[in-house]
Parts: C-alpha cells; sequence; structure tokens
C-alpha cells in the first residue's frame, strides 16, 4: 500500500502569534479569509461547523487545541467519487523575528487527486490570509470554485 500523502507548507506574517491563532480559531476571523460561516468549539474535543462561499459545508472534530500555538482539526471531504476521505489539518504558529510563522500540516491522504486539490487551495486560502492580515483585503471571489 502507497504511503499516505502530508501536505505541509510554512508561511510568515508580520503580526503577532496571537493574531495569527486567532485568525485560525475564532469565528470572526475565520470568515474574513476563509469561510463564509463559522462555528468551532475552541477546545480538544471540541466540534466545528464550517460553510464555505459555494455551498460546501463540514462538521468535525478538534484534536488538539493549545492556545496561542497549535490546533488540529479532524477534516472530511467528500471526493467526486462519493469516497468520504478522513485527514487532520494541523496548524503551528511560532514567533520568529517581529512576526510569526504559521506550518500547516495536513496528512492522511490516500487519494493523489484529493491531495493536489487540498494543497492547492490552502494556498489559497493561506495566501489570502496573508493579505487580509496584512492590509485588510479579501481577495476571495465568489467566482473561484
Amino acid at each position: 500500500m502507497p504511503k499516505p500523502l502530508v501536505a505541509a507548507q510554512a508561511y510568515y506574517f508580520e503580526a503577532p502569534p496571537e493574531k495569527v491563532f486567532r485568525a485560525l480559531t475564532e469565528p470572526k476571523m475565520l470568515v474574513k479569509w476563509f469561510l463564509s460561516d463559522a462555528k468551532i468549539d475552541s477546545r480538544k474535543g471540541g466540534s466545528y461547523d464550517f460553510d464555505w462561499i459555494g455551498g460546501y459545508h463540514m462538521t468535525g472534530t478538534v484534536k488538539r487545541f493549545e492556545a496561542n500555538s497549535a490546533v488540529s482539526l479532524s477534516w472530511t471531504d467528500k471526493l467526486d467519487s462519493g469516497r468520504i476521505a478522513n485527514t487532520t489539518v494541523s496548524f503551528r504558529v511560532v514567533k520568529k523575528g517581529d512576526g510569526t510563522l504559521l506550518k500547516l500540516r495536513h496528512a492522511g491522504f490516500k487519494n493523489p487527486v484529493h491531495f493536489a486539490e487540498c494543497s492547492a487551495r490552502w494556498g489559497y486560502y493561506l495566501t489570502n490570509l496573508k493579505s487580509v492580515l496584512g492590509n485588510g483585503k479579501d481577495l476571495r471571489s465568489k467566482h473561484d470554485w
């Protein structure tokens, strides 16, 4: 059996770790760069309910929560084939110089197309987060995806 694929990305923000972490875990912040609606019980074992522009919906569980440091979420996607893919997305924020390094690790992919799609989407959304935190501009369009 092939080894599961892992998406690993890192982004530098000219913002303190607490601000970057809030953008990943607070509903008001999540809708500014990532979602159209968000509910999250920000604690280990808590649940989340996410909606995206275009109508995609996901629910899951907070698997890890360390305030201002790390958060991991169960991640369940419905593939085009109708199959369900269960993965885990993890974020870690670390102070670096005058800003913050955000490290993404999305693990457990078995389907290379799903891996590629999610990797590209994370690049899209986390670049948007850089824009939102850096200059307040949301780059998303309802015509994307």
